[in-house]
């Protein structure tokens, strides 16, 4: 059963697994991701970067290509909770990520905001994400952003 949350062990343990794999991320390794995300095939990747990808192998690969795209510098994240909710067996988070790297070819890092929703399963005993979905637009826009030819 899934319930919104007030169980902050839950998700300070949840957070603190996205944080990591995304600080590493922005720091040029995928592993951390790659260690993260489910091991089944039915792992999916709407990233940031657009299109899909699903399947462990894909994304495993996916995850490689975009911390490829950073500086390999120290990265840094943050996020402001939109809503959890948390099973014994499935969470889901939605997040506002603010991130701070260095683009590849960049000499200063830069600032930028992801929406990002998570869902895990908990596997082994341990919780994996199963569906990562971030995009670049932080705020609204309206229909004419949506609906754009």
């Amino acid at each position: 059963m899934f319930t919104a949350t007030t169980d902050g062990g839950a998700v300070a343990e949840i957070t603190a697994l996205l944080d990591a794999a995304t600080g590493r991320i922005l720091g040029g390794d995928g592993v951390g991701w790659k260690d993260l995300v489910s091991e089944r095939d039915d792992v999916t990747l709407l990233g940031a970067y657009g299109g899909h990808t699903t399947g462990r192998d894909a994304v495993a690969t996916r995850f490689d290509y975009v911390a490829a795209t950073y500086a390999g510098a120290e990265g840094t994240t943050w996020r402001e909770n939109v809503a959890s909710w948390v099973g014994d067996d499935w969470a889901c988070f939605v997040d506002i990520e603010h991130h701070r790297a260095k683009l590849d070819g960049s000499a200063e890092p830069v600032d930028f905001a992801y929406r990002a929703t998570h869902l895990l399963r908990r596997e082994a005993g341990a919780w994996k994400v199963v569906l990562r979905h971030a995009d670049p637009v932080a705020s609204f826009r309206g229909p004419q952003f949506a609906h754009a030819q």
